[in-house]
């Protein structure tokens, strides 16, 4: 089983919609949606099994002011989102003071503590400049802080 069936399955498509939506969320932060923000974000839909439809309908119903976030119990499905959701705030190659201070929050909601964003951020940049893969990053950084 891969590490998107095991973190999404299909009981719990609400936390899938859940968790695009705060993706959008930290990605609209700075008042805009990039092209390359919203490309990753539907790079992550897809993969947990959500339709071209499904992923429109998100991001033109997308309403931060509604957003409601509930993070997983499981450690392993926390860090997962972490991860992803720190990728998503260097996907532009420029990180907003606004992103920063959500993905903190959410960071903190998560069980981690604010400085591990920073600590991630500095691992993949690392990782990506040595030609390391993001899955080899992020089995890595789970046995580090997971």
């Amino acid at each position: 089983m891969g590490i998107w069936d095991a973190f999404f399955n299909r009981q719990n498509r609400n936390s899938e919609r859940e968790y695009i939506n705060q993706l959008f969320r930290v990605a609209y932060a700075d008042g805009s949606l990039d092209k390359i923000e919203v490309a990753y974000i539907y790079a992550i839909g897809k993969k947990l099994g959500m339709t071209k439809e499904e992923l429109a309908e998100a991001r033109e119903n997308f309403n931060s002011a509604t957003l409601v976030y509930k993070p997983p119990r499981d450690r392993e499905q926390r860090f997962f989102m972490l991860f992803y959701l720190i990728n998503l705030i260097r996907a532009d190659d420029e990180i907003h003071p606004e992103e920063m201070r959500i993905t903190e929050n959410i960071v903190m909601k998560l069980g981690y503590s604010p400085d591990t964003v920073d600590t991630i951020l500095s691992t993949i940049e690392t990782n990506q400049n040595q030609g390391i893969s993001p899955e080899e990053t992020y089995t890595n950084l789970t046995e580090q802080l997971g």
